[in-house]
């Protein structure tokens, strides 16, 4: 039995599948970017049996594609302020279609070779936007939270390598150093790596949310008297909560004195370092040991491309090679590059496809323009809400990441608590209404509005327009209440 189509029967759904995609950008300026359905309306729709006989496919695609286009977060659109997510791009649906109708696996050099020396070349490229080194080693990954863990199991192998064989059941506990603002992940992935949370020591931060570099230092000291055995040192290239930068230079200059290794989380940021405008924020990247870095996110790629750079290659081999007879290479193995010995993942799929892609038909300059763009909408949203009288900046924007508060400009003067209720409900009437979208976060305890933009579609138009909007929400929550 065959689960083929006949090619004209294929060629028509082809067809009606696009023409959902080409719907999607039609009007696309207008289209609420979140739904008003209930979770159960969502959750009653997919909560049928396991199909048993199947549907055939035109009655899926008119039937079912449109509930899920509807009830999905419209990521793309330019009124899109939330996380850290791009608009993705038309040429990444190409790459994504083309890369699954191939349906190779990129572990082997026999099994994608076009595929497996397409990657390296996306490496390259890659550590050069971003002014790494030229022969750095990495490897395409999920995410930023794969590409950090990724480069701590190397940063762990190469600083214990007896843990490979013991574990981290030594004498002496290996501790890692980050700031209070890193992101999440790195905590999960001491946990993963058997390191420990109690080990990963979370430094305070200074008013511009950058690690405290002496406190570092100090907190170093009582780690290495009390028996620890520090290993690495996280940096951050544009923290997820303010974009902020650590002073990446003085973190290498205490691991170059530490003997440590230097990993800096750039899964956001790294990507400004290409940019003039933002370029000196930096200083200091180019002398770490690792990197993450997100092409789905600055570089407009669509989910999910992330990218863990290294040093070299020969710290990824030492940290995943394994040979297995039933995945031997053949004799000329020296001329085959295989990912397998190199990643986690043995099974791959053609992520350097879609990279290579938009890097080969937009080329760096549109791609830094995208990035230099956001970063000047931004900073000058954040201008604009320092001399509104309604609205309070909570943070510096380095980059594209603009927090700040509603803090009503009649009436009598809200408590901090009643401003974080007020703002809290800003954030839900803001995403039931659907027009913008944005996430809050807490900065000193207190709740912020947090705008991100990473989407090459925003103009001027859209920042403005979600300032008013949510002033337009916090004036009348205010006389409701």
């Amino acid at each position: 039995m065959t689960l083929d189509l006949d090619l004209p029967r294929f060629r028509q759904l082809l067809t009606q599948a696009c023409e959902h995609v080409l719907g999607l950008y039609d009007g696309l300026e207008a289209r609420r970017i979140t739904h008003a359905s209930p979770p159960a309306r969502i959750a009653d729709r997919f909560a049928g049996p396991l199909p048993t006989s199947g549907r055939p496919p035109e009655e899926v695609l008119a039937r079912d594609i449109p509930f899920i286009f509807e009830h999905s977060t419209l990521n793309i659109s330019p009124r899109f302020f939330a996380y850290v997510m791009s608009g993705g791009t038309q040429v990444g649906i190409l790459a994504e279609l083309l890369g699954a109708a191939l349906n190779v696996n990129s572990a082997k050099w026999h099994l994608a070779s076009a595929g497996a020396e397409m990657e390296r070349v996306v490496i390259r490229w890659l550590s050069e936007f971003i002014g790494y080194r030229a022969d750095a080693g990495g490897a395409l990954v999920s995410g930023g939270s794969e590409a950090n863990l990724y480069c701590l199991r190397v940063a762990r192998d190469v600083q214990a390598p007896e843990s490979r064989e013991e574990g981290c059941r030594t004498e002496r506990p290996l501790s890692l150093y980050a700031s209070a603002e890193t992101h999440s992940c790195v905590m999960k992935s001491v946990e993963m790596l058997g390191i420990g949370s109690r080990y990963l020591r979370k430094i305070p931060v200074d008013s511009r949310f950058r690690v405290d570099v002496a406190k570092l230092e100090q907190q170093l000291l009582e780690d290495q008297r009390a028996g620890l055995r520090p290993f690495c040192i996280v940096g951050n290239a544009g923290t997820v909560n303010t974009g902020s930068v650590d002073d990446l230079d003085a973190l290498a200059d205490v691991a170059a004195r530490q003997g440590l290794w230097f990993h800096v989380d750039g899964a956001y940021g790294a990507a400004a370092a290409s940019v003039d405008l933002t370029r000196e924020l930096f200083r200091g990247l180019q002398r770490a040991d690792s990197i993450a870095l997100d092409p789905h996110k600055w570089l407009q790629v669509p989910f999910e491309a992330g990218c863990a750079l290294v040093r070299d290659w020969k710290s990824l081999r030492h940290a995943f090679g394994y040979d297995t007879p039933y995945l031997k290479a053949r004799s000329d193995s020296a001329e085959r590059w295989d990912w397998m010995g190199h990643t986690f993942q043995l099974s791959r799929s053609f992520r350097a496809l879609k990279v290579w892609m938009q890097l080969q038909v937009y080329g760096s300059h549109a791609l830094q323009s995208v990035i230099e763009g956001n970063v000047r909408l931004m900073q000058q949203l954040g201008e604009e809400i320092s001399h509104a009288r309604d609205f309070e900046l909570m943070a510096p924007v380095p980059l594209s990441i603009a927090c700040f508060r509603y803090v009503p400009a009649q009436g009598p003067a809200l408590s901090d608590e009643a401003l974080d209720l007020l703002n809290d409900r800003i954030l839900e009437e803001c995403e039931r209404r659907g027009v913008f979208f944005l996430t809050g976060t807490k900065l000193s305890g207190r709740t912020a509005l947090r705008a991100c933009l990473v989407n090459h579609r925003t103009t001027e138009k859209e920042t403005r327009g979600l300032l008013a909007h949510l002033r337009a929400i916090g004036e009348e929550l205010v006389a409701a209440s």
